[in-house]
């Protein structure tokens, strides 16, 4: 780490860091809010995806930006350890007001240099820029140079994800009902992305589950670049078994790797896209 600056980085629960990841990398997480009819909960503290998976059986919870009050807790933390600047990479404001309200949140911090990030991406594609980030301040990267690095970090990260139903993206509002019911209508698994602007859209569709993988494994190797240093990612929601095989596979077509990551969709993600979800991707370096 820089003997002159100490940077801590900041992101929100959706970005799906392992624990064990976050831990090891001090990332400061700000957990989202799950609100179901017994009451409210924090994602990843006291809710997580298993715990969402069960309760749609019979309502349908909603999720909600990070309180003010954990932002502040999370401000006087960070300062408290003794950091003087941050960067906070948050869900897609595509998806999300998180960034909006961190962004005015920072204007009232005092005594931490705070640059705010949208990360245009969602779950591990967040987790990943967080991750390369924390990497860089390990190895002594400055302020300014970081945040240069995580815009690029923003723009060369791409991520795939397949779910098995659009019934929770149209009941929660992320896709219309006529798109939904088409896609159900035809049992289509779609595989989803996000544009340059962080929008969801549809990257590739499926018919069968079996199909899933190949179709990722593809849309990953169809961004390959010779000589391009990467990251790789796989996650899953409720499909263990079929993220390793994922992992297996794509370092099998990938070997090159710096590093990859695994993850887990957690209790804010999983409300809009239910059980057995598969994703993976890539990340530039360059």
């Amino acid at each position: 780490m820089s003997t002159t600056e100490k940077i801590a980085v900041i992101t929100d629960s959706c970005a799906d860091v392992p624990q064990e990841l976050a831990e090891k990398y001090h990332i400061f997480i700000l957990p989202m809010r799950i609100i179901c009819s017994d009451g409210e909960y924090r994602d990843g503290i006291d809710i997580h995806a298993e715990d969402i998976y069960e309760k749609q059986k019979t309502e349908l919870p909603k999720s909600s930006t990070p309180s003010g009050a954990d932002m502040e807790d999370t401000f006087d933390r960070v300062k408290e350890q003794g950091y003087t600047k941050a960067v906070a990479i948050l869900l897609s404001g595509g998806l999300s007001g998180t960034v909006n309200h961190m962004r005015l949140k920072a204007e009232e911090v005092e005594g931490l240099e705070l640059e705010v990030y949208d990360s245009r991406q969602a779950s591990i594609g967040i987790g990943v820029i967080a991750l390369q980030a924390a990497r860089y301040v390990e190895e002594g990267m400055g302020f300014l140079e970081l945040k240069q690095k995580i815009e690029r970090l923003i723009q060369n990260t791409k991520v795939f994800f397949s779910i098995d139903t659009l019934e929770y993206l149209e009941k929660g509002g992320r896709i219309g009902k006529a798109a939904a019911f088409a896609g159900m209508l035809l049992d289509i698994k779609p595989i989803l992305s996000f544009d340059t602007e962080g929008e969801i859209y549809t990257a590739a569709k499926v018919r069968t589950r079996r199909q899933v993988e190949k179709r990722l494994l593809q849309l990953v190797d169809d961004l390959k670049e010779e000589g391009r240093p990467y990251n790789l990612v796989v996650a899953d929601g409720g499909a263990h078994a079929e993220r390793e095989a994922l992992a297996e596979k794509l370092t099998r077509a990938l070997p090159d790797s710096r590093c990859l990551y695994r993850a887990k969709i957690g209790a804010a993600l999983s409300i809009y896209l239910g059980a057995g979800l598969l994703g993976a991707g890539i990340q530039y370096l360059d």
